[in-house]
């Protein structure tokens, strides 16, 4: 989920086993939710037994933004940045799918196997095209919004409907605490407590924040609280988090 400066070292730090991770979800292409892409393709295939067929999902293209099966193209393709990866360790196929990105495209279910079920909806994000998605498994589901500002939430409510766990971005206090610029690409706390609500989620994880945010996380609580009374949690990396009762 999202592959962002970091990512890379956080897994041998956790000592995460890849061995069963096939299904790649992008919500969005800016650097901080992709830089690392390519060096987890590098771990991945220098710890495989066998041959790797990736399923990568990721927003269709706007801008200047090139559409995902482009994007992993230009890092791995024949001509790309590391063209060198497909034959460096396991043998890698990469089957890529954009994905709508207009905020009138249907919830989609791209990845139903073996209990898993994988649904995305498109979002918001300024002028970089993004999507959210929904990941159920054994009857729990946990919804990620990626970056998104407040005209998505209406997308965001239908998609994490009765949810187990939302993870939201927090990068912004209550207007006017943040520069102004920023309300277009990030909700600000209260409208995220709003969408919890109304979305019926069991509980809510702030992610991607910024440091004015964790700075004022008692204010934050607050403002949230006025609409959502489930559990609210600030991540850190390597945070583990139950899903459930």
């Amino acid at each position: 989920m999202d592959a962002g400066p970091g990512a890379f070292l956080r897994i041998g730090e956790l000592n995460l086993d890849l061995g069963q991770v096939d299904t790649i979800l992008l919500t969005h292409l800016h650097i901080d939710h992709s830089g690392d892409l390519a060096a987890f393709f590098n771990a991945r295939a220098l710890t495989s037994d066998g041959p790797i067929t990736y399923r990568i999902f990721g927003p269709d293209g706007a801008g200047l933004f090139p559409k995902t099966s482009r994007f992993v193209n230009l890092l791995i393709g024949r001509d790309g940045a590391f063209a060198y990866q497909k034959t460096f360790g396991a043998d890698e196929t990469f089957d890529v799918r954009d994905l709508a990105i207009r905020l009138d495209s249907k919830r989609t279910k791209i990845v139903d196997k073996e209990g898993l079920v994988v649904e995305e909806m498109a979002t918001h994000h300024g002028d970089c095209p993004s999507v959210a998605y929904r990941i159920s498994y054994k009857g729990r589901a946990v919804v990620f919004s990626g970056d998104m500002d407040a005209s998505a939430l209406p997308n965001l409510v239908k998609l994490e409907k009765n949810a187990d766990l939302l993870i939201f971005n927090c990068a912004v206090l209550d207007p006017p605490n943040s520069p102004s610029q920023l309300y277009a690409l990030h909700t600000p706390p209260r409208k995220i407590g709003q969408a919890a609500r109304d979305g019926g989620v069991k509980a809510l994880l702030l992610s991607h924040l910024a440091p004015d945010v964790e700075e004022q996380e008692d204010a934050v609580r607050r403002s949230i609280r006025a609409s959502f009374a489930g559990p609210i949690a600030f991540a850190s990396d390597k945070m583990r988090v139950p899903v459930g009762d």
